[in-house]
């Protein structure tokens, strides 16, 4: 803002001082009526405060008026010339350096030199006839009026150059400046994408030091936890005139058995998720299969699964039984937030050279401050949840060279999106 005031004052200074030595130039005329002579120097005067005031040069040269302007200042000027022009010649030809500096500024070469010449035949048409006439006064006065248009274009020449010169270093700043600004935009980009890799980079470390340790600890779990089980059959099976209240006990431990035994094994899925076998397969056939096996348990919530069906034929390469997992568990979490009478939609599509399939739902969202986390194993917010459903559906998704992405909003959904590769890695 302080810019733009000075450089309009600035402005308005030079325009001020322009116009009152216009004006003392009308005070030294010695032309036949001093009223006559003022009006032209009062119209150039008026002309330049107002043109400067109300519009910049580079609105008038992106306008295209640029040329109407220069003629403008023709015309003033040579009303200036006419109007102090008695039985001798005008003597303030300096004035049509006002328009010769003004094209020269703002125009090429070629225009410069036609300004100049038209400033040469604008003041020669001036001249008193008497002057061209009389041989004597001819031999006297001609010398002097050519060397009045060499100076025209001496002028002319002289400051188109010199601000051709600075057109050029202003293009070069300004080229030099955008290309600082697109570096700076590069820079900053590799800045977040380096961000993020340290961030993948230190959860993938984790990742893989929890997996280590989930697969330890399921397998030291999973030898003892299968002989409570059986043993708890087997006392089930020889008291079969057990004490009131001693069958429900073992029901309770037979089924909390069952469900630490799925937690080994989502345990041993985290720790040891295995290589994919990629084949090419139809991403459409995936979603309509997920949303089949999922079909029971969403009509029992009473919300509706829909496949969308896809614009153009696709193909990726993925291992279909791992994706079938990665689905199920994004299918799970969404009916997880959704509530009677909402929907989730499944779609698959080409971005680019990957395949994207999206989950999206109409449930709850998830927060700003758990979307951060949602993908870390054990993070979960539901009581019975193991919290390693998302953490094993993201780590088959980038087992595939994938990677899954959310968008949520509290209060109006979320959307998986699962991105995996279009061709044979």
């Amino acid at each position: 803002m302080d810019t733009f005031l000075y450089s309009h004052a600035g402005r308005l200074t030079k325009s001020l001082i322009l116009a009152f030595l216009i004006a003392l130039l009308c005070l030294f005329s010695k032309g036949p009526d001093l009223l006559q002579d003022a009006i032209p120097f009062a119209l150039l005067a008026g002309y330049l405060l107002i043109t400067d005031r109300q519009f910049t040069i580079e609105q008038i040269q992106s306008s295209g008026l640029m040329l109407a302007h220069v003629g403008v200042y023709l015309l003033l000027c040579t009303l200036v010339i006419w109007a102090t022009t008695g039985e001798e010649e005008s003597v303030y030809w300096i004035v049509y350096f006002l328009p010769i500096a003004v094209a020269a500024s703002n125009l090429n070469l070629r225009l410069t030199l036609l300004t100049c010449a038209a400033a040469v035949l604008l003041f020669f048409s001036q001249i008193p006839s008497q002057l061209f006439l009389d041989p004597e006064l001819r031999g006297d006065e001609l010398p002097e009026f050519l060397v009045f248009g060499v100076t025209f274009f001496i002028v002319g020449l002289l400051v188109q150059s010199f601000s051709e010169i600075h057109r050029r270093q202003l293009q070069s700043q300004r080229e030099l400046n955008e290309q600082l600004l697109t570096n700076q935009a590069a820079l900053q980009e590799s800045l977040v994408r380096l961000g993020e890799a340290e961030e993948n980079l230190r959860r993938k470390e984790r990742l893989a030091y929890l997996g280590e340790m989930s697969a330890g600890i399921a397998h030291e779990i999973r030898n003892p936890l299968g002989i409570i089980s059986s043993s708890a059959q087997l006392i089930e099976k020889k008291l079969a005139d057990a004490p009131a209240g001693v069958a429900p006990l073992l029901d309770i431990i037979l089924e909390e058995s069952t469900r630490i035994n799925g937690l080994v094994t989502d345990f041993l899925s985290f720790g040891r998720p295995g290589e994919p076998v990629l084949r090419p397969c139809d991403p459409q056939a995936l979603l309509r299969r997920a949303a089949e096996h999922i079909g029971a348990l969403a009509r029992q919530q009473e919300i509706r699964v829909e496949v969308e069906p896809a614009a153009v034929s696709l193909e990726a390469w993925v291992d279909a039984d791992m994706m079938q997992q990665v689905l199920l568990n994004l299918l799970l979490n969404a009916l997880e937030a959704g509530e009677p009478g909402g929907q989730i939609r499944l779609r698959a599509y080409r971005k680019e050279r990957r395949v994207c399939l999206d989950v999206e739902d109409n449930g709850c969202g998830i927060p700003p401050d758990h979307q951060k986390k949602i993908f870390d194993p054990f993070f979960t917010t539901r009581d019975k949840g193991t919290g390693l459903g998302l953490a094993n559906a993201l780590r088959m998704v980038e087992a595939h060279g994938g990677d899954i992405r959310l968008r949520s909003e509290p209060g109006q959904g979320s959307v998986f999106t699962v991105c995996l590769p279009a061709e044979e890695c």
